[in-house]
């Protein structure tokens, strides 16, 4: 939402709504004997809910990257990839004369033991290759994107098994150095030479060091997954002993790290085609599902329509004082190695079928909502939103009614997750819709 919408909608607030005391079709269940200034609780409201396709996301600069692949019954394949520029070990950088590079090694280091979805157990194969093409901090890049390789610098590691427990010991300058969880692969001979044959002017900033070196691209390979099989796990590029460690004369090492000043991209993979039910709901347009699918990295989202929701201005005039909805999930439906969500989103879908910002997230995040709660649902607080858009449909004409969309956090967390939703309607779970009003007149 832009700034001009913003105070349009500041402006907006100020006026009384006129709604409907009339029952008719799609009833939303106001009575024309209600006393003024009683609160009237409204919780009939028609919605259609169905599973769309999310848009590819901004993954440039996300807390933290994922790389996996895994494959279930009920969301078919995911994977996600990783993109990584380094830096110098310090602004400007040279190796010490008579410097020997015995090796290059990958240090990523986990973010946390339960940072994971999926299965451990699953060996996973691994391919790292040099990028082929110039990355720039200063740029946007989306999950989508298509980043080349070379052919020339390309490695594969198979049978790898995280471990995101256990500290990793190694000898280091005559002495046993003990670090954080961590993956860690010795990178081959061709890595050696890039070090080794890098000049003074390649290493003289961290811009002539990033053209020289456009960083490394890392892929999984989940072609042979089974149902309930790979696993995707969560690096912390931002910590200083992540990034590639490169040892010389036996004793001396130097870290080349990501952290603030190397770009970091997650690049998504979906495939559904194998999910008969999430392909029923991606084909038919306008219909309603009482089970709907959330999947986070650009997967899937609910779209929840509310069909009659402009009825309110039939007749009669009230102030809106609550609008909110929940969204319930069924314990039973979670699938094991990919926990519920600890939060989720709810947007406005706009008139070109894309995210926009509902208005009371914007004002008051805090009240807005979006924390799993105990006892099963996301409630989230849309009064404002719901003001606006009755407003500009009385004031203007403009019918901004075009429904929201349930979606998974793409940062803070980073998650890999995936949900199915009870969207039944009328139950004491599922889906509610409720608004409070108040009669002025």
């Amino acid at each position: 939402m832009n700034k001009t919408s913003i105070i349009t909608w500041v402006v907006a607030l100020t006026l009384i709504t006129h709604v409907s005391c009339k029952k008719e079709s799609g009833s939303i269940g106001l009575n024309a004997g209600d006393s003024a200034l009683q609160p009237i609780e409204i919780d009939t409201f028609s919605l259609i809910t169905r599973t769309v396709e999310e848009d590819s996301l901004r993954t440039s600069g996300t807390s933290y990257q994922m790389l996996g692949a895994t494959r279930t019954a009920e969301f078919g394949y995911t994977s996600s990839a990783m993109a990584l520029s380094f830096a110098l070990p310090t602004s400007s950088f040279a190796f010490p004369a008579g410097v020997v590079i015995d090796s290059v090694v990958l240090q990523a280091q986990y973010t946390g033991p339960d940072q994971y979805v999926g299965n451990l157990a699953t060996p996973m194969t691994i391919t790292i290759a040099e990028i082929d093409e110039r990355l720039h901090i200063d740029s946007v890049y989306y999950s989508d994107k298509q980043i080349p390789t070379k052919a020339s610098n390309s490695q594969t590691f198979t049978n790898i098994l995280h471990d995101l427990t256990d500290s990793v010991e190694v000898l280091e300058n005559g002495k046993q150095n003990t670090y954080a969880p961590h993956l860690r692969l010795k990178l081959g001979p061709q890595m050696v030479s890039l070090f080794a044959n890098a000049q003074a002017g390649d290493l003289g900033s961290i811009s002539a060091f990033q053209t020289y070196f456009n960083g490394l691209k890392f892929e999984v390979d989940g072609s042979g997954l089974a149902n309930g099989q790979g696993n995707i796990v969560y690096f912390n590029f931002n910590t200083s002993s992540s990034g590639l460690a490169v040892y010389f004369n036996d004793t001396g090492k130097y870290v080349f790290p990501v952290g603030a000043n190397g770009v970091k991209i997650n690049l998504y993979d979906n495939d559904f085609s194998t999910v008969p039910a999430i392909q029923t709901q991606l084909n038919s347009p306008g219909a309603n599902f009482d089970l709907t699918y959330v999947q986070s990295m650009a997967g899937l989202k609910t779209r929840v329509d509310i069909p009659h929701l402009l009825k309110l201005l039939d007749d009669g005039t009230y102030a809106i004082i609550d609008a909110k909805f929940q969204f319930y999930y069924d314990p039973v439906l979670t699938i094991p190695g990919f926990p519920a969500f600890s939060r989720m989103i709810l947007v406005k879908r706009d008139s070109s079928d894309k995210n926009n910002f509902v208005a009371d997230q914007l004002l008051n995040s805090a009240f807005y909502g979006g924390t799993k709660h105990d006892d099963g649902y996301y409630e989230f607080h849309v009064t404002r939103e719901i003001q606006y858009i009755i407003n500009s449909y009385r004031l203007n004409g403009e019918d901004l009614n075009t429904g929201f969309f349930l979606i998974a956090p793409s940062d803070n967390p980073m998650t890999a997750s995936h949900m199915q939703m009870d969207m039944r309607k009328g139950l004491a779970k599922g889906v509610k819709f409720v608004v409070t009003l108040v009669k002025t007149k």
